[in-house]
């Protein structure tokens, strides 16, 4: 999972989602138990699951990456009978949304949905917390506690990097958290009514699911359609199981003798879904994509240019030496004028041969290192062409107007001077049965923290709209983002007052 979230962060689009059977423990091990989320929320907690942890660990690498400048935001909706509802801004009756295609994006959309800036770890504990207390909760036979729709919480990364000449370059990174709906026998849930048509349009989609995994880990059926558009889960995973991103599977099982035949099922779909490989590319503005190719390009060429000037001055160098030398080695020995007189006719045909030879190869070799000259010229030529034109097209590109870096407000997202049960997130705490002291049982909110929880009421039941707020900081050195929404019920006079 670190590794899921570093890639996230570096501009991958990346994917973790739970899959079993109902009451196997795939939201318990996203978010935790079912109380955590209650009328008394807990911002800080051993038993939060997967997500607050990544939450955590993402904060911790934003600040290591001093220089960059990072915009979180996220999202939050369920897909409940095959209807997509926002848990963020769910309303009084619950309207669906609409999935459309992208053609610029070449992928699925959700329209109008309801994304919220966050700067601080408290921002998104408090959209998990909203999500939680919105999303379709039912009960049966086999969980008191069944989550009778799938919900996928998004945080969008977007990272500015300065460059050379004042470009900035951004990536677009994007972590997913998916929790799958169980999959549901009603011979053993003895669903009824409303709870059967749940666990219908649950099954549905996860078979869809299956379908597509299954076609996917097939080597023989590769390049034959995929049917993603069966099912609105599918549609918005599309991405995630064969696009360009990063998948993460979770495959919770029951250790009940009861349930062998969900586990063997649930550890099948696993086994396809192993099978299955993507290619991960790095989502960056297109224009900027084009600079940096553009600047590859001008090194590489510049660096075939010199080797070629070295090439051709080493070359021709060498080429005056040996032929110096060759030709003082295939010199006919000297005659003076007195032994040339004493020489008889056959003698002199011989030695004028000779000559003749050395005439024939010396004419041979400048001709050839004259073709080579004007081939590594003419190389030299064009290189040096494609050169400029390229410096040319770069300094079109750098001169054009760009979009000034968004401006970013510091905040104090973690202490790193203090461990506390949030900081120490990749360890079990096994509890302490001799009532002593627990691991970071001591350990207590920061003053600075819980002013902020009390400010915001993190863990009131009534909430009616999430506002953005942004508090600019004096802390230059720390990580840059957004300022998350508030959730909360205030009158006009309230308004005006924090206006």
């Amino acid at each position: 999972m670190k590794r899921l979230i570093e890639m996230a962060v570096e501009g991958f689009r990346c994917t973790c989602f739970c899959y079993g059977q109902t009451g196997s423990g795939k939201t318990h091990t996203l978010t935790g138990p079912p109380g955590l989320f209650g009328i008394k929320a807990v911002p800080y907690s051993d038993n939060h699951g997967l997500v607050f942890r990544s939450f955590v660990y993402l904060f911790q690498l934003l600040q290591e990456h001093t220089s960059r400048t990072f915009v979180l935001k996220a999202s939050f909706l369920e897909i409940y009978n095959e209807k997509v509802i926002d848990l963020l801004n769910p309303g009084t009756c619950r309207k669906p949304l609409a999935v459309r295609w992208s053609k610029k994006a070449r992928g699925f959309f959700v329209e109008n949905l309801f994304t919220v800036d966050c700067e601080e770890l408290d921002d998104l504990m408090a959209v998990l917390e909203e999500g939680m207390r919105n999303r379709s909760v039912g009960r049966h036979n086999m969980n008191d506690y069944s989550s009778r729709s799938h919900t996928i919480l998004s945080v969008h990364i977007t990272s500015e990097e300065p460059s050379e000449n004042g470009v900035f370059i951004s990536r677009f990174g994007k972590i997913n958290f998916v929790d799958l709906a169980g999959s549901e026998m009603t011979k053993k849930t003895q669903s009824e009514g409303k709870t059967l048509e749940e666990a219908n349009n649950i099954n549905k989609s996860l078979m869809v699911l299956g379908y597509c995994i299954a076609s996917l880990s097939d080597p023989k059926r590769k390049g034959s359609h995929i049917p993603y558009r069966d099912s609105k889960l599918t549609k918005l995973l599309a991405d995630s199981l064969a696009g360009n991103g990063v998948t993460l599977m979770i495959a919770c099982i029951s250790p009940a003798r009861s349930n062998i035949f969900e586990t063997i099922n649930t550890l099948r779909y696993a086994a396809r879904a192993k099978k299955i490989r993507t290619k991960p590319v790095v989502l960056m503005d297109p224009r900027e994509a084009l600079i940096i190719s553009l600047k590859r390009e001008v090194a590489s060429l510049q660096s075939e240019n010199e080797y070629l000037r070295s090439a051709l001055n080493v070359y021709s160098s060498s080429s005056s030496g040996d032929a110096s030398e060759r030709i003082i080695a295939q010199t006919p020995p000297h005659v003076d004028l007195e032994e040339l007189a004493k020489l008889e006719g056959p003698q002199l045909a011989e030695l004028v041969r000779l000559y003749m030879k050395e005439n024939e190869a010396l004419r041979k070799d400048n001709g050839d290192l004259f073709l080579s000259r004007d081939l590594l010229q003419r190389d030299h030529e064009i290189v040096c062409r494609e050169n400029e034109r390229l410096l040319k097209k770069l300094e079109e590109v750098n001169s054009s107007p760009l979009i000034p870096a968004r401006p970013a407000f510091s905040a104090d997202i973690l202490s790193g001077d203090q461990e506390s049960s949030s900081t120490n997130i990749w360890t079990n705490p096994i509890p302490d049965t001799d009532n002593k002291t627990a691991v970071n049982s001591s350990k207590q909110i920061p003053e600075s923290v819980q002013k902020e929880l009390d400010k915001r009421q993190i863990g009131a039941r009534n909430t009616a709209n999430l506002k953005g707020i942004r508090k600019p900081s004096s802390n230059d050195d720390k990580i840059h983002a957004p300022k998350i929404a508030q959730v909360k019920n205030t009158n006009a006079k309230d308004k005006s007052k924090e206006s």
